[in-house]
């Protein structure tokens, strides 16, 4: 199992996050997008945006719980985009791995 707390594990996660808030709001640059940075507060998501992101997501992750995100997000009064990442990769992390495939002679 990956290590979720891996710096590169989650940067990786992280940068694929950064494309999917651009995609969403295109006036952001994905380079100044900090891991502190709240989705509502610093980059001005509101409900049709986090909507917007949440299907995006759940294409890319169908095995992140979006509304466990949210729920801890909202207790914590932190919706950062470095939470995210982390909760996103701990979602990959989980993921079973596939058998591998014998090919028929």
């Amino acid at each position: 199992m990956i290590d979720v707390l891996d710096g590169a594990f989650i940067t990786d996660h992280l940068h694929a996050l950064r494309v999917q808030l651009v995609a969403v709001k295109p006036a952001l640059r994905a380079e100044e997008i900090a891991p502190e940075a709240s989705l509502t507060e610093d980059l001005g998501f509101d409900s049709m945006n986090l909507e917007a992101l949440g299907r995006r997501i759940r294409e890319a992750y169908p095995d992140f719980d979006l509304m466990h995100w949210l729920d801890q997000t909202f207790q914590s009064e932190s919706d950062s985009v470095g939470s995210m990442a982390e909760s996103l990769a701990a979602s990959e992390s989980v993921r079973p791995a596939r058998p591998h495939q014998v090919p028929r002679v």
